[in-house]
């Protein structure tokens, strides 16, 4: 690329996210189509070049570093060594940067191992292996014969100077916001594939070269994604061609001529296939912009000028850098720093000393909050943000239940209202969102509710254990649920949302002067009436309902785990799935 053209790049860079189990290289870093090879880079490197080694920048959320002796929580400043672990949990994200050469960061929830090392040649070798996850890349100019690379389980990227993303996930998608990218599969690794070759194997390097620049490639704007088909088979070639290049290195020279024949023609197969291996399916979305956007706000800090195994405190880069925290008050509120976006919760990260930061915390339904520092120092700061008073009074949120009015519900349970409200004659909003008041009350019950009301109650947290008052008795809802049922009510689906939500499955009531779970319910029904609602009683036991309930029949006490070996003995219970499993329940 001429000098133009790369300062251009610099001030604005190249973004790009890349779903995984795709293959990714840099062909060049401007007009000239042809890609540096290894080799070139070699030929023309004068000087020994200088390990990159890996540190910890940036925390945010819940993030663990596991190396090979512990696993501990991730400390910014913190030094990679060997081959480290990160698990980044959802909502989470850590900031690394690799020497003076390039800065990453890993999206929750993550895995990756961090590798920095020196090649048998003197090579830098920066890598990050991706297990799940999503990691962007802001890669600056490389030396020549610097190497850096992203692993997943099916793909290898090899990177010339870019910025860029890779998503492990069930889609495999490739964005490209400018420059060029080449997408290769996971083991065509040409750096390590030249190791094995000697300065006369001129015609096996050319046909490498050539097979790298076979590679599809795109530019600006592209949204890719891959053919799984073509993927699969590519990489069965360079298999192929990687078994008959170490075949190639071990051979006699008499032997040498008839295999580098066969190797050069498996080169060539796999050339053929691997244009077909990705294809472009559209511009970027808003999104991916955004998600790109992100790593290139950060910043590359001071690392040490010698190779020791120092942390970034430790170094002679220490007083001019100091290790800042920032808290927030709820949780999960999202965190800005001098206006790009760090993370939520809590952020812990190395920033440059006397730098002043422009700090503002934001979270739906609560007051924004901004403050200056004049300048950073190694400190705790805690922001507590004030709750907004819901736009949606309580009066109107039970009137919206009522109405069916799924938008006003949404909308007040968004701006922080309490899901806890009581209705006039005392019964809960969740309780009037089930529809069950009626049936308890001996009337037909209204079971027509729209049932997304009542997951988004659930869900906001709505305490599920409040006892109501009906017709004399205090119940909890989902006794009433389950006396609702085996009146002959389908409540299936309503049970189904109140154990998904955490729902005390072994919680008690007083009925006719006994305490009764919800399981005890429908066991005493079976045993006066004869009609056993066995689907009721299986979705009970599969969320962990308790069979070592007592209850009184017969003027005998026994508890449920008797009763149900008596009815299995007699016949009473059909059901092969729920005889499985209350046996299994002992």
């Amino acid at each position: 690329m001429e000098d133009s053209e790369w300062d251009r790049g610099m001030k604005a860079p190249v973004r790009l996210v890349l779903a995984a189990m795709a293959a990714l290289a840099v062909l060049a870093c401007g007009g000239d189509k042809r890609t540096i090879s290894t080799a070139d880079a070699r030929a023309v490197d004068p000087v020994l070049p200088l390990p990159q080694p890996a540190y910890l920048t940036a925390v945010s959320g819940a993030v663990q570093h596991m190396d090979a002796v512990r696993t501990t929580e991730a400390e910014p400043g913190a030094r990679l060594l060997g081959s480290s672990q990160l698990t980044v949990a959802a909502l989470s994200h850590a900031d690394l940067q690799f020497g003076e050469r390039a800065s990453a960061r890993i999206n929750g929830p993550a895995a990756a191992v961090i590798r920095d090392a020196v090649g048998s040649r003197g090579r830098p070798i920066m890598e990050i292996d991706l297990e799940r996850g999503e990691v962007t890349v802001r890669v600056g100019p490389l030396d020549p014969g610097d190497v850096f690379r992203i692993r997943t389980a099916r793909a290898l990227y090899l990177v010339r100077g870019t910025v860029f993303g890779v998503t492990v996930g069930e889609d495999e998608v490739l964005f490209v916001e400018e420059g060029r990218v080449a997408v290769l599969p996971r083991g065509l690794d040409l750096p390590a594939w030249e190791e094995l070759l000697t300065d006369n194997d001129r015609s096996i390097r050319e046909a490498l070269a050539e097979l790298e620049n076979q590679a599809p490639v795109f530019t600006a704007n592209q949204r890719v994604t891959l053919d799984a088909q073509a993927m699969t088979a590519s990489a069965d070639l360079v298999a192929d061609v990687e078994r008959k290049l170490q075949r190639v290195a071990a051979a006699a020279p008499t032997d040498r001529p008839s295999l580098v024949e066969e190797l050069l023609a498996a080169i060539r197969a796999t050339s053929t296939l691997l244009p077909r291996v990705a294809a472009s399916r559209g511009p970027l979305t808003a999104e991916q912009q955004s998600k790109l956007a992100a790593i290139d706000a950060v910043r590359l800090l001071p690392v040490p000028k010698d190779p020791q195994n120092l942390a970034l405190l430790e170094s002679e880069s220490a007083p001019f850098l100091v290790k800042f925290t920032l808290r927030t008050l709820p949780q999960n509120s999202e965190i800005y720093i001098d206006g790009r976006f760090v993370g939520t919760s809590v952020y812990r990260g190395i920033l440059r000393a006397n730098q002043s930061l422009s700090i503002r915390v934001t979270k739906e339904g609560y007051r924004e909050r901004r403050i200056e520092v004049d300048r950073a120092r190694s400190e705790v700061i805690t922001i507590q943000l004030e709750r907004l008073p819901p736009s949606i009074s309580a009066e109107s949120f039970l009137k919206a239940i009522r109405a069916d009015d799924l938008g006003t519900v949404r909308t007040y349970v968004a701006e922080g209202g309490s899901v806890d409200v009581r209705a006039e004659n005392g019964i809960p909003a969740v309780v009037l969102a089930s529809g069950l008041e009626p049936v308890l009350r001996g009337q037909a019950p209204d079971l027509s509710y729209h049932r997304e009301i009542l997951r988004t109650i659930a869900a906001a947290g709505a305490n599920l254990e409040a006892g109501f008052l009906i017709e004399g008795a205090t119940l909890k809802i989902l006794h009433g649920a389950v006396l609702a049922g085996v009146a002959g009510f389908d409540v299936i689906e309503l049970l189904q949302i109140l154990t998904s939500n955490r729902v005390d499955v072994n919680g008690v009531i007083v009925l006719e002067g006994e305490e009764v779970t919800p399981l005890a319910i429908t066991v005493r029904w079976a045993l006066f009436t004869g009609e056993t609602q066995e689907e009721i009683i299986r979705l009970l036991l599969e969320s962990g309902a308790s069979l070592d309930v007592a209850i009184r029949f017969n003027d005998e006490l026994l508890t449920l785990r008797e009763i149900a070996a008596e009815l299995i003995d007699q016949g009473e219970l059909e059901d092969p799935e729920l005889i499985r499993l209350l046996r299994r329940a002992g």
